[in-house]
């Protein structure tokens, strides 16, 4: 007895992180331990390689060199893009593909496309906007947290008899009046402050980097045109001649005469749309008169289909 065929599973796709609060989590740590490291290693592997290929192609070890660059730099740009997925919220992640068709690539593809090297653009922009986003998550919630923690830190350095806040010069300028203490639950409103701030920043950066992606992961023109190629072509179906003399003749067959007809209708010349025939007017120039000698055969063509068609509407 054959067994069922195994059903194929797919790769599960990771799904982002559940509530508004675990994303900002999730992208403050992206954006501090991540997005730097992993944008300097992208950037410099995919560049000493290319320019190591480039040089060395004359010697033709560069061919392969630029083939590894290539492919380096994009399984590292999926993999950078698969962890911005999970930092986005779920309608906007269903945007951002999981996946890339990308090559393969000949070695001539190689200087005569751009296609390959797409990776390599990816990281030149990626490295200046993971500094900012480095900056944006150093400053805004880690700065805001350290703040939110004024009071406590004030009462546990207290301890060991460290006064803060005590000759602050910010402080003394500002808030005068205000003992040490105080003076630390503002630190800590300061800190709210900038981790509500960090909110939007560290979400609107996130949401730049996934659309940059998605531009780069669509389809290109060349895979377009490949796959319209590649679908296939409906045949238009052919309607017999002998159809098409019956539909004419049925179309142009007047209806018979009878008197009902002629008492309900109004034959009137006034209420015609169109202006009445004229006996008088030229006879309208014949279709096989537009066309010069040189077309002997069409006109014959023409007038052996003028025939078949007149037997077929007034037969003998």
């Amino acid at each position: 007895m054959m067994k069922p065929p195994e059903t194929e599973t797919k790769q599960p796709i990771p799904l982002p992180p559940a509530g508004p609060l675990g994303r900002y989590v999730s992208q403050t740590i992206y954006m501090l331990f991540i997005t730097l490291p992993l944008s300097i290693i992208g950037f410099v592997l995919s560049v000493t390689l290319t320019a190591l290929g480039f040089g060395l192609t004359p010697l033709l070890i560069g061919l392969p060199i630029l083939k590894l660059s290539v492919h380096l730099s994009h399984a590292l740009m999926m993999a950078d893009a698969r962890r911005v997925r999970m930092l986005l919220p779920e309608k906007y992640a269903a945007a951002l593909p999981y996946q890339h068709a990308f090559g393969p690539f000949t070695y001539k593809d190689l200087f005569t496309s751009t296609a390959p090297y797409l990776p390599l653009s990816y990281w030149l922009v990626k490295l200046p906007a993971a500094v900012l986003q480095f900056a944006a998550a150093a400053v805004l919630p880690l700065s805001g947290i350290a703040a939110l923690l004024s009071p406590v830190v004030y009462l546990v350095l207290k301890q060991y008899d460290i006064e803060i806040y005590q000759d602050d010069v910010v402080m003394d300028t500002i808030f005068p009046m205000l003992s040490p203490l105080e003076r630390s639950y503002i630190g800590s409103g300061v800190g709210v402050v900038f981790i509500l701030v960090g909110w939007g920043v560290l979400s609107r950066l996130t949401h730049v980097q996934a659309n940059r992606t998605a531009i780069l992961l669509q389809p290109q023109p060349h895979q377009q045109r490949q796959s319209a190629v590649q679908a296939p072509v409906v045949a238009a179906q052919e309607v017999p001649a002998d159809m098409l003399y019956q539909a004419a003749a049925t179309s142009t067959a007047q209806a018979a005469y009878s008197d009902n007809t002629t008492a309900s209708a109004d034959y009137s010349l006034d209420s015609l749309p169109f202006e009445p025939f004229d006996p008088n007017a030229p006879a309208p120039a014949s279709a096989s008169d537009r066309y010069d000698g040189s077309n002997d055969d069409l006109k014959a063509e023409l007038e052996a289909l003028r025939q078949q068609l007149h037997a077929k509407m007034y037969p003998q």
